[in-house]
Formats: C-alpha cells, structure tokens, sequence
C-alpha cells in the first residue's frame, strides 16, 4: 500500500485543491512582480549569467563589516551553501561609496548572477544599481534601500518597531517625563524612519512625554557617552534615553552606571551585548530582529531568481520585505535562543 492510498479520498482532494489555489495565486504574484516578463514568449530580456560548468555566482557588497552585516552574511551562506551550485563571496565595501562602485563594475564583469548590497550611500550607488540591472543582474539590498528600483529590499522594521519602542518606553517610564534621543548622522534613510517612528509613537501612545534633545551621536558608544554628558546638563530631570542604534543606547548605559541615574534606556537593532544587558538590568529594552534569518530570506529570493534564470530586466517593481521582531525587555528577552543571537 503506497502512503497516498491511507490517505482518505476527501483529504487528498482538499489538498490538491489547496494546491491548485496556491499555484493560481502564485501566478497572480508572478504577474505582479515580473510585470514586464512576455508570458507568450517566454522572453525576460538579457539571460541570468553563469559560468561554463553551470555554477552560479553571487557576492555580498557590505557597507563595512559589523556584527549586523556578518551576520546577514551568515544567514546568507547557509542558504546559498546546501544548493550546491553557487560561488558566493561577501565583499567589504570599507563605508565608502567609490569602493561600493569599484566592487559592483568588478561583479558585473565577472558575470555575477546576484548582488547582496547594503548601500553606503543610497543616492550616489544608483548608476552603478542601473548598470547592473541592464546586464541583467539582480539586485538585492539589505536594510538601505537605493534610489534605484531593483530587484528586492529586505529591511528591518524601522518605523512600525520605533512606534513600539516608543510605547514600551513610555509605559516603563510611567507615561510621562522627559526623554533625549541619541541619533544617527542625517542622510540614512532608516535614521529618518527609526526617528519618525519613535517620535510618532511617543505622540499617539504617550502625548505626556516630552523629547527634550535630539542630538547626533554618529552611531557610536563613545560619541554616546559625550553626547548624552553634555544634554543631562542641559536636562537633568532627564528620565529616559532612545538610542537609534545599540551601540548608542549601550553609550547611554554607561554613562547611567558612572554617574548612579536610573534611566530608562532603548537601543534598536538587538545585538548580543544589548540583550545580556537587558538580561542584567543595565538597559531596558531594544528591538531585536533575527538578521541570521534577515539574510537567508535574502538568499532564499535569490536562489529562486537565479535558478529561474530571471534577470533583472524582467521586474516590473521592486519587491519590499519587512522582517518580523521583538520589542525585548526583561520579560521577552528569554525568549531568544542563544542561537538567534547575534
């Protein structure tokens, strides 16, 4: 007896049933991602690239490496390395634009099928976007988004996750009192949506907290620590501080610890150190986002494009993700496993 005959008759047709519908709605997606595909023809413009032995080559242009990009790039690796078929290589793009450009004009001469890329600046990495997408790559960025429309963008949930920051830190705060925000340097989009959204969540869920600083801090823990020194002076019924990244938030935490304040700290991103010092009390809370598995969604939707050989000419919209999180404090922490943590 096969495993399908102990399957009743009316189980089996549900589930080719369901079948049926999930193909036709992946064909109704299809449609609206591939908007320029020629279903007749079967003509997507430039084919995928690869190399003579079939193998498919693929690379990670990161802004720098950090704990954030290496881990994406391990959730990356794993996925592209039980394929069997992909060369894939992560890239450091030193924070600077003209090395981002020098890396992706090499990629494209190497015939590369797909390129991983946190943008170190969203605006001047556009033509070198373009350029790729008219030989037919595609690609895939993580977190910064470009100016020009690509193939994919996977990013955390900077706004909506600010609005929940906001919320938790406004009920552990009591609903009221006074708090500064320790900010990144303008001209990064997620800067603007991780400010936005925290200052919009403190309007709707706790209209009697008032922001008395917004200062720049450079994503850094020592230019936190100064920085924060210098708005207590200004403020010192100051009651709680919002790091835009974990780092800030953890030069925040010192300078609490140094002069004995009780602050109610947030950082944003969920790094390891942030949720041990969650776990000790020394801050209270950040929103953690799994970037293992930020990555591996990445590369999952890469592995479909390039085994598909869908090039990235036949995109008639550039598809957005946004990954789930936790607002973790002393109460949700537990709940990430030690190997989520990164």
């Amino acid at each position: 007896m096969s495993e399908d005959d102990t399957i009743p008759a009316s189980d089996r047709r549900n589930f080719l049933k369901g079948m049926m519908i999930g193909s036709a709605a992946l064909t109704g997606t299809a449609a609206g991602l591939f908007g320029q595909l020629d279903i007749q023809t079967g003509d997507i413009g430039i084919p995928q690239a690869r190399a003579a032995d079939g193998r498919i080559k693929m690379a990670f242009v990161q802004f720098q490496p950090h704990t954030v990009s290496t881990a994406w790039s391990t959730g990356i690796a794993e996925v592209l390395a039980t394929q069997q078929i992909v060369d894939y290589e992560a890239l450091d793009g030193q924070a600077k634009l003209e090395v981002q450009i020098s890396l992706i004009d090499t990629l494209i001469s190497q015939g590369t099928s797909v390129i991983f890329l946190q943008p170190v600046d969203s605006v001047g990495v556009a033509p070198s976007i373009a350029k790729a997408k008219r030989a037919g790559i595609a690609v895939i960025t993580l977190n910064i988004d470009a100016t020009e429309p690509h193939a994919a963008h996977v990013e955390m949930n900077h706004y909506f996750g600010a609005m929940d920051i906001a919320k938790a830190m406004g009920e552990a705060m009591g609903g009221k009192g006074e708090v500064a925000i320790l900010n990144a340097p303008p001209g990064i989009i997620i800067r603007d949506q991780r400010t936005n959204g925290f200052v919009d969540g403190m309007k709707k869920y706790h209209p009697d907290i008032k922001i008395v600083a917004d200062q720049v801090a450079d994503w850094d823990r020592k230019k936190a620590q100064d920085v924060l020194t210098t708005i207590l002076a200004a403020n010192p019924n100051l009651a709680g501080v919002y790091g835009v990244n974990d780092s800030m938030a953890e030069g925040a935490m010192d300078v609490a610890e140094e002069k004995g304040l009780k602050l109610v700290i947030f950082g944003n991103d969920g790094e390891k150190a942030a949720l041990e010092a969650i776990e000790a009390g020394k801050m209270t809370g950040t929103q953690y986002t799994d970037v293992f598995q930020q990555g591996r969604l990445a590369a999952a939707a890469a592995v479909v494009l390039a085994t598909g050989m869908v090039p990235a000419t036949a995109f008639g919209a550039q598809g957005h993700l946004l990954m789930p999180y936790i607002i973790a404090t002393k109460d949700t922490v537990g709940s990430i496993k030690p190997e989520s943590r990164w």
